[in-house]
């Protein structure tokens, strides 16, 4: 076994001082994850908040790179219109952001579960295959049953940053640690 590199140690003894930063998404992520579970309706608006000031923001950047005058600047503008029109999709008509969400997921999960069969059956992999059959049947239930589908992508996305806070704040407890342990 080889000894650290000097640098890596001291990045490491840095990152460790700001264990706050990841307690504190952890308990956000903790936060949203509740929020999932308890008020889905709540954390499904403010998922698709964010998503939309993200769309916003990218949108803004790619017609500020258009204006300027960058390379293919007709296609940042573009870029910049499609991106902005989807943000405002998602701020102005939530409901129906939502239902779209729900319904290109199930399209989505149709379409990479054919792919699967398909090289199921090139490959002759069975696993591969009963891959395949289980994201097409999910992606015709989410199509036909929207309703239930979003609630259950909310607790999906619920669970995951259930997941993200018990590792962010296990991470951050171990920096706190190493932190006291070796001040810099």
């Amino acid at each position: 076994m080889s000894a650290p590199n000097p640098g890596s140690v001291h990045l490491l003894r840095a990152v460790a001082r700001l264990w706050w930063l990841f307690a504190l998404r952890g308990l956000v992520a903790l936060g949203f994850a509740v929020l999932a579970f308890v008020l889905p309706q709540a954390g499904l608006g403010l998922m698709l908040g964010f998503l939309g000031a993200w769309l916003a923001l990218e949108g803004a950047a790619a017609l500020w790179k258009a204006i300027t005058g960058q390379h293919h600047s007709a296609w940042f503008g573009l870029d910049g219109l499609l991106s902005l029109a989807a943000a405002g999709f998602l701020l102005f008509a939530p409901a129906q952001s939502a239902l779209a969400l729900v319904l290109c997921t199930g399209v989505w999960a149709i379409a990479t579960g054919l792919v699967r069969l398909v090289l199921a059956f090139r490959f002759t992999s069975v696993l591969l295959g009963l891959l395949g059959a289980v994201t097409v049947f999910c992606g015709f239930w989410l199509v036909l049953n929207p309703e239930p589908g979003l609630l259950a992508l909310i607790w999906l996305v619920g669970a995951q940053a259930l997941l993200m806070a018990a590792l962010m704040l296990t991470l951050a407890w171990r920096l706190r640690h190493l932190a006291r342990r070796h001040p810099v």
